[in-house]
């Protein structure tokens, strides 16, 4: 019986490195494999999780977001003093102040003579001298909506929107409106007068309107 050569140790050699690389490749093969698996499962989880958060709906807790409602007026100016009643002794000494209104801004008093949206509808006069005081009234931190819209209620230029038959007063516009129209029509039929006094008298009874120049 003839047996095969005896394996000599070159080849001895060159077999352990070509099994050593061998298996090194395997390891190395093993753990990327692994490794891709881990992130791909890390991507999807990811993914999940951003799918979900993008269906939840958000939900605002703040209610007291102020609304912008500041309108811009123009007012005929007389005067402004630093007492109402220095403002009154004032508009005492003109009759032809006998329709105007004392607006309290920031602890002044303005003489005003007529309100309006359109600077060129102010008609100045000399006696007393007046100028055009640019204006803006916002609502915005009111929460009753009537008053909240005061300022875009007064800003039209349409009698419709400021007298009403009785019984036809639109919801949005507060209570009292009827009466004091009234009352100033028999004085004037000028809207920039109404409107002024209708600022006068909201301003007086809701702190929330506000006045800036």
């Amino acid at each position: 019986m003839k047996f095969p050569k005896a394996i000599g140790r070159r080849d001895l050699m060159h077999a352990t490195v070509l099994g050593s690389v061998a298996g090194l490749a395997g390891v190395l093969f093993f753990i990327l494999l692994l490794s891709s698996m881990t992130t791909t499962t890390e991507t999807e989880e990811q993914t999940s999780q951003g799918e979900e958060e993008e269906v939840i709906p958000v939900q605002s807790t703040n209610n007291n977001i102020a609304v912008d409602s500041s309108v811009e007026f123009f007012a005929n100016q007389h005067g402004v003093f630093s007492s109402q009643a220095a403002a009154l002794e004032f508009v005492s000494g003109y009759a032809s102040l006998n329709t105007s209104a004392v607006v309290e801004v920031d602890g002044s008093y303005y003489v005003w003579s007529s309100v309006s949206p359109v600077k060129e509808d102010i008609v100045l006069t000399d006696n007393p001298t007046s100028f055009v005081k640019k204006f803006k009234l916002s609502g915005g931190a009111c929460t009753n909506p009537e008053i909240q819209n005061l300022p875009v209620n007064l800003q039209s230029n349409d009698r419709s929107k400021f007298y009403f038959e009785e019984g036809k007063v639109p919801d949005n516009i507060p209570e009292d409106w009827q009466s004091i129209t009234t009352a100033i029509s028999s004085l004037s039929d000028d809207l920039g007068v109404a409107r002024l006094h209708l600022i006068a008298h909201y301003m007086t009874k809701n702190d929330c309107l506000k006045i800036e120049f």
